[in-house]
């Protein structure tokens, strides 16, 4: 029985304490809250970042495929092109 008294007057102690120091706990709030915003803003920056330097790496890494793909057909229609001279040339 007397431990519900206990719990009472502990948690009334409390408010009243909190009441008491309402204003430096709403100001400790709000600098915490302040600086999880800061905190969430700078990695939501360098997530931006890292997500343009991804995207950056993957268009110059596309870029370079389709440079070496053309390279090669080029290089097979110059192969092509020259064997048919070389059999036109062993033919005559």
């Amino acid at each position: 029985m007397a431990l519900p008294f206990v719990l009472g007057l502990a948690v009334g102690a409390g408010a009243v304490v909190a009441f008491n120091k309402s204003d430096k706990l709403k100001e400790t709030a709000c600098s915490i809250l302040k600086k999880s915003k800061d905190i969430a803003s700078e990695s939501l920056e360098k997530g931006k970042e890292t997500v343009g330097d991804v995207k950056n790496t993957i268009d110059a890494t596309a870029q370079c495929i389709k440079e070496k793909k053309a390279q090669v057909v080029e290089e097979k229609k110059t192969q092509i092109a020259s064997e048919k001279v070389e059999k036109t040339i062993e033919e005559k």
